[in-house]
């Protein structure tokens, strides 16, 4: 069989799993399911599957995706894999990769806060011109300016859409968290949900 495209979602308690953690679920799921992934040679061989763009510890997702190079399994494969996963992450479509995982450029969230004043200082916040964060790269701990890489959509109430770039560079919900930390100086609870993965024009990521 061909590379498989697993499309999942990552809600409730299964927001505090880790990306190991959940790539691990996954590898225990797929053999519950009779479902045989290819794996790598050498010494320590590991499973051939991959998933773009891990989210952040605490963040929810309807969109997430995993490439996996399947042996063989069932005809149902996201059957067959929703009956041996843990609450709170579903198999929503399984299928041939349309596009590689190199064409993610923006991501959609939706960002919910306790009440309309939090979300209200949230979102003058996330329209100042300067927002710089220290984030992790290859050399080491460095600062990213993330203002002109953050596109707000709209605040309705207590919800804060808006879009963050994915590539060169990516920006994730936990610079939007150290950003608000930064700026008022105080933690704000915030429910961080990923929505869409989106291509350089704006088109939903198959």
């Amino acid at each position: 069989m061909p590379e498989v495209r697993f499309r999942f979602e990552k809600r409730l308690r299964a927001a505090y799993l880790s990306h190991l953690d959940v790539m691990r679920t996954f590898q225990r799921a797929f053999i519950r399911a009779g479902i045989r992934i290819r794996h790598s040679e050498g010494f320590n061989p590991h499973p051939k599957m991959s998933i773009a763009l891990p989210l952040q510890l605490g963040c929810e997702s309807v969109c997430e995706v995993l490439d996996a190079s399947v042996l063989d399994g069932p005809e149902d494969m996201a059957g067959a894999l929703n009956a041996a996963l843990p609450e709170g992450i579903r198999v929503l479509a399984a299928g041939q990769p349309l596009r590689p995982v190199r064409e993610i450029a923006w991501t959609e969230w939706s960002l919910r806060f306790p009440d309309d004043e939090t979300a209200s200082e949230a979102e003058t916040v996330f329209r100042l011109p300067s927002l710089p964060v220290e984030k992790k790269t290859k050399r080491g701990l460095g600062t990213l300016d993330i203002a002109p890489h953050i596109e707000l959509l709209a605040r309705e109430g207590t919800e804060l859409r808006m879009l963050l770039r994915a590539d060169s560079p990516t920006v994730n919900a936990g610079d939007l968290r150290k950003a608000l930390g930064g700026k008022l100086e105080k933690e704000l609870p915030v429910r961080c949900l990923r929505l869409r993965l989106l291509t350089e024009n704006r088109e939903t990521f198959q």
